[in-house]
């Protein structure tokens, strides 16, 4: 268990002064300052000691180029279904190392060269470091950057001719969130202060009509349990409506873990889902390590289509990593009918893609969610052959 408190930090140092000096903070603006602060936040200072096995966490592109592989076919298959003749973008938000991004550009340069010379790739990246970083990537693995640009938010998007297809991994559980508990009768949001040990604590004010929480709590199945908490996801939605306002014709993908809204508000869910990572060990306290943990939360998928919706787009596909995974089998086996012949090459595969897809490692925790707006609703991904439900 994790219980050390490094009070010389410095970014907990400038926190500590900036509540001395202002009051109080909402969770959210601090959980941003932790991981966005220019020179000591924890998503700002690079993405080589954050993933993998010397890092806090794994995600699915750390297993290996089959998770990338397995989006380049999707894009593949949408680029031909839609007879994009002309040029493809794929745009990727919270790119991290650029991994995944090589990784499909890899597999369709293998595969699909007449698509790979139309390709185009932007990164949404609001980091110089990462940016950079990427950039050694892309000429580490793929040589020229020249098909690669970066834009550092959403409303710096150009103006598409073509259908845009987004692909967000692991990336809107990492934006800032709200946190609300239910106090003697009405909720409250959380805030960070200060205790009298001169150490940052949650402290329960009253909302703030600036906030803009009244009125998204009363659309929300919230419990009204005595001390129940849970997270607001704010700034997802924002982000999905400035893309959904921004983009004219697109595929998303997002890939997080998370939750259907009811499972999400269960009522023995009392304390929420936010959590913390650091040489991957799972901790809940988000004011250990600051700046040098992740905080993250699951997502409400269900919150994150209902905002899509109010924006134009529609949902054509809601399902686990698994059934995903299990659905892009028949494709691989039309590709190349000896892929699970063994030989040490296959059997390095097989091992991938059971952790991938297997319910007990990866293939449970993790969700798509395939949002569209204006293409057509007979788009049939294999990725979605065993999609039993658009939406949660």
């Amino acid at each position: 268990m994790i219980t050390e408190y490094d009070s010389q930090t410095p970014l907990l140092q400038e926190i500590l002064c900036l509540i001395k000096n202002q009051g109080p903070i909402p969770f959210d603006t601090y959980m941003s300052i932790h991981q966005s602060h220019p020179l000591y936040g924890y998503y700002s200072r690079g993405t080589r000691k954050r993933i993998g096995k010397r890092g806090d966490f794994f995600t699915s592109v750390s297993v290996g180029s089959l998770f990338g592989e397995s989006l380049a076919m999707q894009c593949s298959e949408a680029w031909k279904q839609l007879k994009m003749n002309g040029s493809l973008w794929i745009v990727e938000a919270g790119a991290g190392g650029a991994e995944l991004a090589c990784d499909i550009v890899d597999w369709l340069d293998k595969n699909e060269a007449d698509l790979s010379k139309q390709l185009s790739y932007l990164f949404i990246e609001p980091f110089s470091h990462n940016q950079k970083e990427q950039q050694r990537e892309i000429e580490k693995r793929i040589g020229k950057t020249d098909r690669f640009c970066w834009v550092t938010g959403c409303e710096d998007l150009p103006s598409f001719c073509s259908p845009v297809i987004l692909i967000a991994n692991e990336f809107l559980d990492s934006l800032p969130v709200k946190r609300i508990t239910f106090r003697n009768g009405c909720w409250m949001e959380q805030y960070v202060g200060i205790n009298k040990e001169n150490k940052l604590n949650f402290i329960e004010l009253p909302l703030s009509a600036r906030s803009g929480l009244d009125e998204l709590i009363k659309k929300l199945p919230l419990p009204q349990i005595e001390g129940y908490t849970t997270e607001i996801h704010t700034e997802a939605l924002k982000w999905i409506t400035k893309l959904a306002q921004k983009l004219n014709c697109c595929l998303l993908f997002i890939i997080d873990y998370g939750l259907a809204e009811e499972e999400y508000f269960a009522p023995w869910r009392s304390n929420g889902t936010l959590r913390c990572y650091k040489n991957h060990k799972i901790f809940s306290d988000p004011f250990l390590f600051v700046g040098m943990s992740d905080i993250t939360t699951h997502l409400n998928f269900s919150l994150i289509v209902k905002t899509a919706e109010e924006n134009g787009m529609e949902p054509i596909g809601w399902l686990d990593q698994h059934h995903f995974f299990m659905g892009c089998l028949e494709k691989w086996h039309s590709r190349d009918p000896l892929f699970l012949s063994k030989n040490p090459q296959r059997e390095q595969w097989i091992r991938k893609f059971f952790m991938l897809s297997h319910p007990l490692f990866m293939g449970n925790n993790f969700k798509f969610l395939l949002l569209s707006k204006n293409l057509p609703l007979s788009l049939k991904l294999p990725g979605l052959k065993f999609c039993q439900s658009k939406k949660p």
